[in-house]
């Protein structure tokens, strides 16, 4: 059945419905059935939502962004990988929702004009839920995967987001650089803790050994056959690889700080857990990336991992953060 134009639709779910089929459901309502306005119900008037390439506030906001989107991806798809939670009814819900997006490139873009081509990537949006409204977001959106999919030069794309840069988030970068900068690492990095023991202290020592490079440690928290997805097109398999990863992170940002923000946990199976870790890196442009010589200026990560350990090692993680908005950030005036 069909709405009139006078008719104000209502959303199907509340404050009082699970958490995880509260997130899948409103998705789904959203885009694929078209309902963009249920933002209004589903979003505080007040909601801010933090990006590596904007901030957004309030819900009318983000009804005006979602729109631009579907300009250009008006058969968007956002497929639920993994909803991954803490928190209660009484006292609020934090959930971080992995999705695969596909999408064909019908309209206009900040990329160029319309290419037809098909798309796929990962998003994660880490969500801070009361009395049934979304009053936080944390959203990590892969625009390198889309860009270059779209066949956009990545160096080009990033400047023109350089060019895009609001006073506003210039600001909240900076206070966000000297926050992580001032945040010391915990001692229980130094001791061994399994996932399922601490997810948190587990989460501070896996991203020790990945940002201080060791390779001892590194080896004890992952599985041999561990997998690590940074997108739906670029895959590391074995422990050695997703280290070389890092390693190779570590050398284009010198001088890094980093910092945990935010965990969630839910068991999985007998004897797994999957994690959810929103983190953050500070440090300095030192090394090349995609032809790009060291600027010497301030890098900022915000990223959020997808770990599935299984007998307390890592076995599968999904690292995604904004790789455009990182290298735009060597490109700044």
């Amino acid at each position: 059945m069909g709405f009139a134009m006078n008719d104000i639709r209502k959303g199907a779910y509340s404050a009082d419905d699970d958490i995880v089929d509260f997130i899948l459901g409103i998705t789904f309502e959203i885009w694929e059935e078209g309902g963009v306005d249920l933002i209004h119900q589903y979003y505080a008037a007040d909601s801010i939502v933090w990006g590596l390439d904007g901030v957004t506030h309030g819900a009318a906001a983000v009804v005006d962004d979602t729109r631009t989107t579907l300009r250009g991806f008006p058969d968007r798809l956002l497929l639920a990988e993994n909803v991954i939670w803490s928190g209660s009814r009484a006292d609020g819900y934090y959930s971080s929702h992995r999705l695969l997006s596909l999408a064909t490139n019908k309209g206009p873009t900040i990329y160029g004009p319309a290419t037809g081509l098909r798309i796929r990537m990962t998003n994660i949006a880490d969500c801070v839920i009361e009395d049934g409204m979304v009053v936080k977001e944390w959203l990590v959106r892969d625009n390198m995967t889309l860009a270059t999919q779209l066949g956009a030069e990545p160096v080009a794309a990033a400047r023109d987001m350089a060019e895009r840069r609001s006073p506003e988030l210039d600001e909240w970068l900076a206070a966000e650089t000297t926050r992580v900068r001032a945040v010391q690492a915990p001692e229980s990095v130094n001791q061994s803790v399994t996932p399922r023991e601490d997810p948190t202290a587990f989460a501070w020592r896996v991203l020790n050994s990945c940002w201080r490079g060791d390779r001892t440690i590194f080896d004890t928290t992952h599985a041999p056959y561990s997998v690590l997805h940074r997108s739906p097109l670029r895959h590391y398999s074995g422990r050695g690889d997703i280290y070389g990863y890092y390693q190779n992170l570590r050398k284009i940002i010198g001088d890094v700080h980093f910092s945990v923000d935010h965990i969630a946990s839910q068991p999985f199976a007998e004897n797994g857990v999957d994690i959810a870790v929103r983190w953050t890196a500070a440090g300095i442009h030192k090394g090349e990336v995609l032809g790009v010589a060291p600027t010497g200026k301030p890098m900022f990560i915000m990223a959020v991992t997808h770990w599935r350990c299984i007998n307390d090692r890592i076995a599968f993680e999904m690292t995604i953060f904004d790789d455009l908005a990182v290298l735009s950030q060597t490109l700044v005036e």
